[in-house]
């Protein structure tokens, strides 16, 4: 891994504040990445040899949840496109009519969870090619998915 020191990681996120505040329609994507340090992660492979981590339904969000969770209710995020079904963005205060959970939820009786050989809820995938089309900001954290 590689960390900054604290002298560019402070500019980079004045660099990132300035661009969210300008920003017309920002679209966060994320993964796994942002989840597995206190859920877990679904696959088993590779290194990760225990899957999901306890009681999900108990744990918090992450620092990374929260600060999402607070720029959405700032009206900066417009839209969070997540591959995780963990609910920590609704715990972190992100209002749900802006995610969309293309895996399935947990905690939506509506969304249900997709296996990995299933296929996005009908809603996921138009939902996904407007954010991308119309989003002049892109945040893409833990996760390969872009717009």
């Amino acid at each position: 891994e590689f960390e900054d020191v604290p002298e560019v990681m402070n500019e980079k996120c004045r660099q990132l504040a300035a661009l969210i505040r300008t920003s017309r329609k920002t679209v966060a994507y994320t993964g796994a990445g942002i989840s597995a340090a206190v859920i877990g992660q679904a696959a088993r492979s590779g290194q990760n040899t225990v899957g999901w981590k306890g009681d999900t339904r108990t744990v918090k969000p992450t620092f990374t949840h929260v600060a999402l969770g607070f720029l959405g209710k700032e009206g900066l995020i417009h839209d969070w496109i997540q591959q995780n079904h963990d609910g920590l963005p609704q715990k972190a205060g992100f209002p749900q009519e802006k995610i969309n959970e293309i895996h399935g939820s947990w905690y939506d009786p509506s969304n249900p969870v997709v296996k990995y050989s299933g296929t996005l809820h009908e809603r996921a995938f138009p939902w996904m090619q407007e954010a991308a089309e119309t989003a002049d900001l892109v945040l893409v954290l833990g996760t390969s998915l872009g717009g």
